[in-house]
């Protein structure tokens, strides 16, 4: 087993004896690029998701992580010269800290190696986590999303001193229903027909039309679509006291609309509206996979008019459907918004982020940074009893 680091030739242990395998830290964009061909052959082998496709990674490297001064840290594994694996992650200081996390765009997608089925995948993905752990001499490592069960995550759970948040991902295989009536019976008639009646309401109010849009033909209106789901993202943000950074990034959007639009992207991207009087009132943005489609985006227009008759619940149906007869399965993102569990009729995939300390420095920080959590939310506590207790006099 070797493993190569700028040139230099390490050991690792392992069990395989038998296979000619290397494991290469990449940290030049120009060897990733080279990459580009393999890279989407094993993507499509692997019937992966959006999050490990090479378009996200190069654009995201692009557009986000080199004007932030990231360094590259990409492991590709190979079994008799053929790529099995990669794994792309970024280097980089926050305060006294080396950090380590996925190369993406950070708005919360999920985190899985990339790996040939067909090799000796579980083997690969623990080579892959332990140059991770021994050669990137990280002070904290950061895996957010990762699947819980998974070997990924076993290997994560192997260390010590985790910091570890749990969520989930709704996902529905759409393979289990024959047709489109026995999967409405799945989900529920009651919300079915609250669903009815809430698109027979927009209905009223205009002329409703449902858009199915693909960013690399029709790359400005897609992106007209997607600045009108933004600006009522942002109005719904700071309603509900979110704080995603990459709702009002510059360099989050820069990136987007070069991913979307790539026509050399190994997957097709969708964005998906319904308009009334040629106005967006929901608007999802969705990429297609070899097995299922990921749901990447989603926005509602803010006008209470519209809000009330849950536009992108919607909106949902239009799309669904298509997912349906393509035979695809859907991936909702993270996240037990109810309109996911709805679709998904409440199957859910498990997935922990990890807050992982590997040296002293790191391990100092993570319990200031653990001692300066509890004692915000103490302090939430404290400002809440007040109104509580006024609210019961």
């Amino acid at each position: 087993m070797r493993l190569f680091l700028g040139g230099c030739e390490m050991r690792l242990p392992s069990r395989v004896a038998t296979t000619d395998k290397s494991c290469v830290i990449i940290s030049s964009v120009r060897e990733m690029v080279q990459l580009e061909v393999e890279w989407n052959a094993l993507w499509l082998k692997a019937k992966g998701s959006f999050s490990q496709t090479y378009s996200l990674a190069f654009h995201s490297w692009n557009e986000v992580a080199a004007p932030a001064g990231r360094s590259l840290f990409c492991i590709v594994v190979r079994e008799g010269g053929r790529l099995v694996l990669v794994f792309p992650l970024l280097r980089y200081r926050k305060g006294p800290c080396w950090m380590l996390r996925p190369l993406g765009p950070n708005a919360a997608e999920g985190t899985a190696i990339l790996v040939d089925p067909e090799s000796e995948s579980q083997e690969n993905v623990r080579l892959a986590w332990q140059a991770v752990e021994t050669v990137s001499k990280a002070d904290i490592i950061h895996m957010p999303f990762v699947e819980v069960g998974s070997v990924l995550d076993r290997s994560i759970r192997r260390g010590r001193n985790l910091l570890t948040d749990r969520d989930v991902a709704p996902f529905v295989d759409l393979h289990e229903f024959p047709d489109w009536e026995k999967y409405e019976l799945a989900i529920g008639a009651n919300t079915r027909q609250q669903l009815n009646r809430k698109r027979r309401r927009l209905s009223e109010m205009g002329d409703l039309e449902f858009v199915e849009v693909d960013p690399v033909t029709t790359p400005e209106y897609a992106r007209e679509l997607l600045e009108c789901m933004f600006s009522h993202k942002k109005v719904w943000a700071e309603r509900v006291g979110k704080r995603g950074v990459w709702i009002t990034s510059p360099e989050y959007r820069r990136f987007l609309y070069k991913w979307i639009s790539d026509p050399r992207n190994v997957q097709s991207m969708r964005v998906f509206a319904i308009l009334i009087d040629r106005t967006p009132i929901a608007v999802k943005l969705a990429s297609f996979g070899v097995s299922h489609i990921d749901l990447n985006i989603a926005g509602f227009h803010s006008d209470p008019r519209y809000a009330k008759y849950s536009p992108g619940f919607v909106l949902d149906e239009y799309w669904m459907k298509i997912a349906f007869e393509k035979h695809l399965n859907v991936d909702f993102g993270v996240g037990d918004e109810p309109y996911k569990l709805f679709w998904s009729s409440n199957a859910r995939i498990n997935v922990a982020s990890y807050h992982i300390p590997q040296t002293l420095v790191g391990r100092t920080v993570t319990r200031l940074w653990r001692l300066k959590r509890i004692a915000l939310q103490h302090m939430a506590e404290l400002r809440e009893r007040p109104s509580k207790a006024h609210a019961g006099s």
